[in-house]
């Protein structure tokens, strides 16, 4: 019984034997890199789900500045001291603007 001494041990490196490619192996491989791009699908998705829902936003005109809501003479306590329901929704930047005003005569913030 012979044992090629070569073949008997697998993790032993060899010679490569014919180890020239050929351009179309390389093309192969190329193409192979190529077509292994990294796609997130799910990012996809998420955008045209967005774009449904918000519409296409190049169509859309420009929103028209509206008068504030909040009168410009109300008081914390004019707006606060009803329980009654605002007449219209007040936008938060609204809101927010109002609230820091207060703040900055009361000298609640720098």
């Amino acid at each position: 019984m012979d044992v090629n001494p070569v073949r008997s041990h697998s993790n032993e490196k060899q010679p490569l034997e014919h180890s020239t490619s050929t351009n179309g192996e390389h093309e192969h491989t190329e193409k192979e890199k190529s077509a292994s791009v990294f796609i997130n699908h799910a990012a996809i998705a998420w955008h045209e789900s967005r774009r449904k829902w918000t519409g296409d936003q190049s169509q859309q005109p420009e929103r028209m500045i509206k008068d504030p809501i909040i009168s410009w003479s109300t008081t914390y306590e004019e707006l606060l001291s009803t329980h009654e329901p605002f007449s219209e929704p007040i936008p938060l930047p609204e809101m927010v603007d109002f609230l820091v005003d207060i703040w900055h005569d009361e000298g609640l913030f720098d």
